[in-house]
């Protein structure tokens, strides 16, 4: 499993292979990144691969020095289980 920035599609994609399994969707403003949606495909739900692109979306966004706005209720979750992150949650 892999999970990569494809700022094209404005999207964290989880792989598998070449195919994308789970996606974090989201939308830049200024110096905040708005995750707005996060899925896994049917059949892999409870594998932990939600908080795999949780984690390595946070940590990106953290290493290009934004803040993140977790209209994502999975994301809005995954901060609240992982306090490491609340400094990154803008506002």
């Amino acid at each position: 499993m892999n999970v990569r920035n494809d700022a094209q599609e404005s999207q964290y994609e989880l792989l598998d292979g070449d195919k994308v399994i789970g996606r974090a969707e989201y939308s830049v403003s200024g110096n905040a990144v708005d995750i707005t949606h996060t899925e896994v495909e049917d059949g892999h739900e409870g594998e932990g691969l939600g908080s795999q692109i949780a984690k390595f979306a946070l940590d990106d966004i953290r290493a290009q020095g934004q803040q993140v706005i977790p209209t994502c209720p999975f994301i809005a979750h995954y901060i609240e289980k992982h306090p490491e992150y609340q400094d990154l949650v803008s506002g």
